[in-house]
């Protein structure tokens, strides 16, 4: 029987995680990781106290939050999943069910048939869209390559070489660290994984200090993380072959 981990990165995420994490019924993972970036809000109490794991990444981005919560992984899919209000809980069941079926990689689009990002600006949908237009070019039509709500089996970071640590010499110029989805949907196609796509909604985010808001609300700096990943593009197509 196919065991179920969901990884939770939070960064001081204590509103998002009391809306939604309550919401992520028991029958649908057998673990639920925290991946913590040092929060000071009492996330990491609230955690603990939910009867959650709790990891304390070492070094800052979320990549690195990933390699370094690789060892404590033990479940067969591994779903990754956002706190602030992005991603919709009942959408799990889904992926585990494409999991099964034999898919190596099933992502909850934002954009494939009905589905629909409300957190997205004009200048954010229209970079989801090039950037999953440019990452569809190494050999699987994505609608969604960027988003982080996922599932995966374990073996998947190995196999496709994410957990080898590399430069980081333009993010730190940027001022941005960029995750590991873009590079996971790239290596993926790459690689001819069995993918798959589900659509899922994604809901406006949590503002933490006044809830859901009535525009999209953001702690990321979009032009920063999307020069970062067109760097992270173009050293995928320079450097790094399958």
């Amino acid at each position: 029987m196919m065991k179920v981990c969901i990884v939770i990165p939070t960064l001081n995420e204590l509103q998002g995680l009391k809306e939604i994490a309550s919401k992520i019924k028991s029958e649908w993972y057998d673990r639920i990781i925290i991946l913590d970036g040092g929060s000071v809000d009492g996330t990491i109490e609230y955690a603990k106290n939910a009867g959650y794991d709790v990891v304390i990444q070492k070094r800052p981005g979320v990549r690195m939050a990933y390699i370094e919560c690789q060892e404590y992984l033990k479940e067969n899919i591994i779903i990754t999943f956002s706190p602030d209000g992005n991603s919709v809980v009942e959408s799990i069941p889904f992926l585990v069910d494409e999991i099964k079926k034999g898919y190596d990689m099933v992502i909850a689009s934002r954009y494939k048939g009905n589905a629909k990002s409300y957190d997205d600006t004009f200048i954010t949908g229209i970079a989801n869209a090039t950037f999953s237009f440019l990452i569809s070019l190494f050999g699987y039509r994505y609608t969604d390559a960027m988003v982080m709500f996922r599932a995966y089996r374990r073996e998947v970071p190995n196999k496709l070489k994410l957990n080898i640590e590399r430069s980081n010499v333009y993010e730190k110029y940027i001022g941005r660290y960029v995750s590991w989805e873009p590079l996971m949907s790239i290596r993926a196609a790459k690689a001819k994984l069995k993918i798959s796509e589900i659509p899922s909604d994604e809901p406006i985010r949590i503002d933490e200090e006044h809830g859901r808001g009535m525009l999209p609300t953001s702690r990321i700096n979009h032009y920063r993380a999307g020069l970062a990943c067109l760097f992270q593009l173009f050293e995928e197509i320079l450097f790094w072959k399958f």
